[in-house]
C-alpha cells in the first residue's frame, strides 16, 4: 500500500512548479559541470606541479585536486535532488522523481570516483 499521491499537477501551486522546474534546469547542467570539473581538476594538478597524465601521483595531490573537482561534478545533482525534495514537500508529486534521480546520480558519481582512486592506489597504476 502506498500513501496518498498528492494533488494533481494542475492543482499544485506555482511555487512548487517553479522549484521543480529550477531543479530540472540545475540537473540539466550536469554536462557543463562535468567539463568544469575536468578543467578544474587538471588546473589544480598543474598548480601543484603535476600533469594529469602522470601515473604515480601522491595521495595528497590527488585529494587536493580531486575533491574540489568532485564537488563541482555533483553540485547539479545535489541541487536537483534538493529542489525535487522541496517541490514534493510543497505538494508537487513530480518532485519525487527528481529527488531520486538527483540522489542516485550524485551517489554514483562519488562511488565511481572513489572506486577509481582506490583501484589505482591498490593496483599501483
Amino acid at each position: 500500500m502506498s500513501g496518498p499521491a498528492g494533488p494533481p499537477p494542475a492543482e499544485v501551486g506555482g511555487s512548487a512548479r517553479r522549484v521543480l522546474r529550477t531543479g530540472w534546469v540545475a540537473f540539466a547542467l550536469l554536462p557543463v559541470a562535468f567539463v568544469g570539473a575536468a578543467i578544474l581538476g587538471d588546473w589544480l594538478l598543474s598548480v601543484q606541479g603535476y600533469s594529469s597524465g602522470e601515473g604515480d601521483l601522491p595521495t595528497a595531490v590527488v585529494l587536493r585536486a580531486g575533491l574540489p573537482a568532485l564537488l563541482v561534478l555533483v553540485a547539479p545533482s545535489i541541487a536537483g535532488a534538493w529542489c525535487g525534495h522541496r517541490a514534493e514537500r510543497l505538494g508537487h508529486p513530480g518532485g519525487r522523481a527528481l529527488f531520486i534521480v538527483g540522489t542516485v546520480v550524485a551517489a554514483a558519481s562519488v562511488v565511481l570516483n572513489l572506486v577509481q582512486v582506490i583501484a589505482s592506489w591498490v593496483l599501483g597504476l
